[in-house]
Protein backbone atom coordinates (compact mmCIF):
# COMPACT_ATOMS: atom_id res chain seq x y z
CA UNK A 1 0.00 0.00 0.00
CA UNK A 2 1.80 3.03 -1.05
CA UNK A 3 -0.83 5.63 0.95
CA UNK A 4 1.29 4.20 4.23
CA UNK A 5 4.51 4.58 2.93
CA UNK A 6 3.86 8.14 2.16
CA UNK A 7 2.55 8.72 5.43
CA UNK A 8 5.25 7.23 7.30
CA UNK A 9 7.43 9.20 5.45
CA UNK A 10 5.69 12.58 5.66
CA UNK A 11 5.51 11.84 9.40
CA UNK A 12 8.94 10.63 9.66
CA UNK A 13 9.83 13.97 7.84
CA UNK A 14 7.84 16.53 10.29
CA UNK A 15 9.40 14.70 13.54
CA UNK A 16 12.89 15.04 12.29
CA UNK A 17 11.86 18.63 11.58
CA UNK A 18 10.58 19.31 14.92
CA UNK A 19 13.44 17.43 16.91
CA UNK A 20 15.67 19.56 19.11
CA UNK A 21 18.45 17.85 18.22
CA UNK A 22 20.72 19.73 16.71
CA UNK A 23 23.17 17.32 15.58
CA UNK A 24 20.41 15.01 13.88
CA UNK A 25 21.51 14.05 10.75
CA UNK A 26 17.69 13.81 9.21
CA UNK A 27 17.27 17.56 10.30
CA UNK A 28 20.45 19.01 8.29
CA UNK A 29 19.73 16.56 5.09
CA UNK A 30 15.69 17.99 5.87
CA UNK A 31 16.40 21.81 5.76
CA UNK A 32 18.68 21.61 2.46
CA UNK A 33 15.31 20.37 0.96
CA UNK A 34 13.72 22.22 -2.14
CA UNK A 35 10.60 23.84 -1.57
CA UNK A 36 8.78 21.67 -4.63
CA UNK A 37 9.65 18.73 -2.56
CA UNK A 38 7.69 19.88 0.41
CA UNK A 39 4.86 20.52 -1.17
CA UNK A 40 4.96 17.09 -3.33
CA UNK A 41 4.65 15.34 0.16
CA UNK A 42 1.30 17.72 0.87
CA UNK A 43 0.46 16.57 -2.53
CA UNK A 44 1.16 13.14 -1.49
CA UNK A 45 -1.10 13.92 1.46
CA UNK A 46 -3.83 15.20 -0.39
CA UNK A 47 -4.07 12.12 -2.80
CA UNK A 48 -4.43 9.52 -0.19
CA UNK A 49 -7.06 11.86 1.39
CA UNK A 50 -8.70 11.38 -2.02
CA UNK A 51 -8.40 7.33 -2.20
CA UNK A 52 -9.81 7.44 1.48
CA UNK A 53 -12.78 9.86 0.39
CA UNK A 54 -13.23 7.54 -2.73
CA UNK A 55 -13.25 4.12 -0.11
CA UNK A 56 -15.61 5.84 2.04
CA UNK A 57 -17.93 7.32 -0.81
CA UNK A 58 -17.57 4.72 -3.75
CA UNK A 59 -17.97 6.52 -7.26
CA UNK A 60 -22.29 6.17 -7.94
CA UNK A 61 -21.19 3.52 -10.34
CA UNK A 62 -20.10 1.28 -8.50
CA UNK A 63 -23.09 1.89 -5.87
CA UNK A 64 -24.99 1.42 -9.04
CA UNK A 65 -23.68 -1.97 -9.81
CA UNK A 66 -23.73 -3.44 -5.99
CA UNK A 67 -27.67 -2.41 -6.45
CA UNK A 68 -28.49 -4.23 -9.69
CA UNK A 69 -26.88 -7.54 -8.57
CA UNK A 70 -29.03 -7.11 -5.55
CA UNK A 71 -32.14 -6.42 -7.25
CA UNK A 72 -30.60 -9.27 -9.85
CA UNK A 73 -30.49 -11.64 -6.89
CA UNK A 74 -33.86 -13.74 -7.09
CA UNK A 75 -33.29 -15.37 -3.29
CA UNK A 76 -32.93 -11.13 -1.71
CA UNK A 77 -36.64 -10.19 -2.08
CA UNK A 78 -38.88 -8.19 0.35
CA UNK A 79 -40.86 -10.71 1.18
CA UNK A 80 -38.08 -12.84 2.40
CA UNK A 81 -36.38 -10.17 3.96
CA UNK A 82 -39.28 -8.91 5.66
CA UNK A 83 -39.84 -13.13 6.88
CA UNK A 84 -36.30 -13.07 8.43
CA UNK A 85 -36.32 -9.87 9.97
CA UNK A 86 -39.62 -10.28 11.75
CA UNK A 87 -38.73 -12.32 14.35
CA UNK A 88 -35.91 -10.29 15.60
CA UNK A 89 -38.55 -7.49 15.69
CA UNK A 90 -41.11 -9.29 17.92
CA UNK A 91 -38.12 -10.63 20.16
CA UNK A 92 -37.00 -6.98 20.17
CA UNK A 93 -40.27 -5.41 20.78
CA UNK A 94 -40.73 -8.19 23.79
CA UNK A 95 -37.43 -8.01 25.24
CA UNK A 96 -37.95 -4.46 25.51
CA UNK A 97 -41.49 -5.09 27.09
CA UNK A 98 -40.10 -7.06 29.76
CA UNK A 99 -37.30 -5.06 30.82
CA UNK A 100 -40.21 -2.72 31.20
CA UNK A 101 -41.72 -5.29 33.65
CA UNK A 102 -39.18 -6.10 35.03
CA UNK A 103 -38.29 -2.53 37.43
CA UNK A 104 -39.28 -2.33 40.39
CA UNK A 105 -42.46 0.27 40.21
CA UNK A 106 -43.74 -0.87 36.85
CA UNK A 107 -47.50 -2.06 36.26
CA UNK A 108 -46.15 -6.04 36.40
CA UNK A 109 -45.72 -6.01 40.12
CA UNK A 110 -48.68 -5.05 40.51
CA UNK A 111 -50.90 -7.07 38.62
CA UNK A 112 -49.12 -9.98 39.55
CA UNK A 113 -50.01 -9.21 43.14
CA UNK A 114 -53.48 -9.41 42.81
CA UNK A 115 -54.77 -10.69 39.26
CA UNK A 116 -57.95 -11.01 39.83
CA UNK A 117 -58.65 -7.70 40.92
CA UNK A 118 -56.77 -6.24 37.68
CA UNK A 119 -58.58 -7.89 34.93
CA UNK A 120 -59.09 -4.58 33.05
CA UNK A 121 -55.37 -3.82 33.55
CA UNK A 122 -54.22 -7.48 32.53
CA UNK A 123 -56.32 -6.96 28.76
CA UNK A 124 -54.84 -3.24 28.69
CA UNK A 125 -51.85 -4.75 28.63
CA UNK A 126 -52.18 -7.29 26.30
CA UNK A 127 -53.33 -4.68 23.89
CA UNK A 128 -50.66 -2.48 24.30
CA UNK A 129 -48.25 -5.85 23.59
CA UNK A 130 -50.39 -7.16 20.65
CA UNK A 131 -50.16 -3.00 19.37
CA UNK A 132 -46.91 -2.55 19.87
CA UNK A 133 -45.72 -5.72 18.49
CA UNK A 134 -47.92 -5.09 15.10
CA UNK A 135 -46.90 -1.93 14.87
CA UNK A 136 -43.20 -2.26 15.06
CA UNK A 137 -43.75 -5.04 12.34
CA UNK A 138 -45.53 -1.81 10.04
CA UNK A 139 -42.30 0.00 10.57
CA UNK A 140 -40.19 -2.50 9.54
CA UNK A 141 -42.23 -3.36 6.60
CA UNK A 142 -42.52 -0.05 5.53
CA UNK A 143 -38.61 0.74 5.97
CA UNK A 144 -37.91 -2.41 3.40
CA UNK A 145 -40.16 -0.77 1.41
CA UNK A 146 -38.55 2.70 1.62
CA UNK A 147 -35.20 1.07 1.06
CA UNK A 148 -36.07 -0.63 -2.41
CA UNK A 149 -37.42 2.09 -3.22
CA UNK A 150 -34.83 4.74 -2.41
CA UNK A 151 -32.40 1.45 -4.54
CA UNK A 152 -34.25 2.04 -7.43
CA UNK A 153 -34.07 5.79 -7.55
CA UNK A 154 -30.04 5.58 -7.02
CA UNK A 155 -29.84 2.97 -9.90
CA UNK A 156 -31.94 5.01 -12.17
CA UNK A 157 -29.61 8.36 -11.38
CA UNK A 158 -27.74 9.43 -13.99
CA UNK A 159 -23.73 9.66 -13.84
CA UNK A 160 -21.25 11.88 -14.61
CA UNK A 161 -19.98 9.68 -17.22
CA UNK A 162 -23.15 9.12 -18.92
CA UNK A 163 -24.33 12.77 -18.52
CA UNK A 164 -20.55 13.39 -20.46
CA UNK A 165 -21.78 11.04 -22.83
CA UNK A 166 -25.36 12.56 -23.67
CA UNK A 167 -24.12 16.38 -23.90
CA UNK A 168 -21.00 15.12 -26.39
CA UNK A 169 -23.67 13.48 -28.79
CA UNK A 170 -25.80 16.90 -28.67
CA UNK A 171 -28.49 16.23 -26.11
CA UNK A 172 -28.68 19.41 -23.26
CA UNK A 173 -28.46 18.42 -19.89
CA UNK A 174 -31.25 19.04 -17.85
CA UNK A 175 -29.58 22.22 -16.24
CA UNK A 176 -29.92 24.09 -19.40
CA UNK A 177 -33.82 23.18 -19.98
CA UNK A 178 -34.66 23.52 -16.82
CA UNK A 179 -32.60 27.24 -16.84
CA UNK A 180 -33.91 28.27 -20.33
CA UNK A 181 -37.48 27.58 -19.23
CA UNK A 182 -37.54 29.87 -16.03
CA UNK A 183 -35.13 32.93 -17.66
Amino acid sequence: MPGLIHRYNAVAEYSALVSTNPSSINRRRLQRVPKHEITSTRATLSDEAAEWYDAVCPPLEEVQDAIRRFQSDPDFTQDRTFAFLAPLFVFGALFVVAMVAVQPHSFAHRILDAPGDHTQDIAKVAGILLGGVLFSLVILRCTIWGVSEISTVVVSLESREERRNRERSGIPSSNLVLGGMFM
